[in-house]
């Protein structure tokens, strides 16, 4: 993503910025929110003075709780907001639902102009809060700059949520340098580094539910719980298991996830499962393998976002598992590419994040 070029972390209050570096920021800060949001989709806010200095940043930090907005104002008084710009990364709310109406408490200001990022899907909003400011003579408009990728990626799961009414499906591979997630006996721990595992499990809580096919189970036995120092969160868990391979048996995670919190599903076909999952207001899953699951859904075209954990180490196919050992296309047009790609370095792990 492009707003890593700019060392966010060092951003200080004073501090002069352009619109895009403004934008920028509040994307940054928005992130914040991801263990803890859903279902409503990750905001973040920045407040420009006249000057176009730094006033103050918010973010929706929780379900339930106040708006990115509303946080980026608590503690200003009214002159620090006087002719100054607010940048938002979605349109702010225009109705009451468990908090107040973001839009109708920022015309309550002297505030000279409102960029949002993105027009809300939610017809609750959809247009309604841009023009609920500028019927209050405040000018309000769409950014239309750099991070435009950026924002669409910050609220991917909300957008697809409404615009498609369907579960959003993220898929987490860890893999060696030639696609190899595990040797062909299934030993497969630990290919990546802490650093790349630490970081899953910190991606395990951005999403409503971890789902994992039934062989994982059988030959992993894994907790598939989140166990990150700062999170504590309890997340759902939905295994595939068309065959009831599991029934009657105990496993690592009947210990670890509340009864409530697990899912086990049978299904006709992956069409099947996607329509299950939305019943269950599962309004995002966290693929988690194997390799026939991860493949399964490549083909189908269900996958999202693929999160790629690949170590420098060459396992070779002759002993191992390659994780789309079930997926293929006939012809190099119909090849699967990742756009507006995050890469960085975990230990001795390169992880690739993009939209397929």
């Amino acid at each position: 993503m492009e707003t890593k070029e700019i060392d966010y972390l060092n951003i200080k209050v004073g501090d002069h910025l352009s619109d895009d570096q403004a934008m920028g920021l509040a994307i940054h800060v928005a992130q914040a929110g991801a263990p803890y949001v859903s279902p409503n989709p990750l905001v973040g806010c920045t407040i420009l003075n006249a000057e176009n200095k730094l006033v103050s940043t918010g973010y929706h930090q929780k379900y339930g709780e106040a708006h990115a907005e509303i946080n980026a104002i608590k503690g200003l008084s009214e002159d620090q907001l006087v002719n100054s710009t607010v940048f938002v990364t979605l349109e702010p709310c225009a109705h009451e639902g468990k908090t107040g109406s973001c839009a109708k408490k920022l015309i309550q200001y002297k505030i000279k102009k409102l960029i949002f990022g993105l027009v809300d899907p939610n017809p609750l909003v959809a247009g309604q809060g841009a023009e609920i400011l500028r019927s209050a003579g405040i000018q309000a408009e769409e950014y239309q700059g750099p991070f435009k990728n950026d924002l669409e990626d910050l609220c991917e799961v909300f957008l697809k949520n409404f615009r498609q009414k369907k579960t959003f499906v993220a898929m987490k591979v860890a893999s060696s340098l030639d696609g190899q997630i595990a040797l062909a006996t299934g030993e497969s721990q630990w290919i990546t580094t802490p650093e790349s595992r630490e970081y899953v499990h910190e991606l395990r809580s951005w999403y409503d539910a971890i789902i994992v096919g039934s062989n994982t189970i059988e030959v992993d036995n894994p907790s598939l719980n989140i166990r990150h120092p700062s999170i504590q969160k309890e997340t759902k868990l939905v295994i595939l298991d068309p065959e009831s391979k599991l029934t009657g048996k105990k496993y690592k995670f009947q210990d670890v996830h509340k009864p409530e919190n697990i899912h086990i599903l049978k299904f006709k076909d992956l069409n099947d499962v996607m329509d299950q999952l939305w019943a269950l207001n599962i309004k995002s899953v966290f693929i988690e393998g194997g390799a026939q699951t991860y493949s399964s859904f490549l083909q189908a075209g269900l996958v999202d976002r693929l999160h790629l954990f690949m170590n420098t180490s060459i396992i070779g196919s002759a002993n191992g598992l390659s994780w789309t050992k079930g997926f293929g296309i006939e012809a190099l047009v119909n090849k699967k590419s990742l756009k507006n790609m995050n890469i960085k370095t975990l230990g001795s792990d390169i992880y690739i994040s993009g939209r397929i």
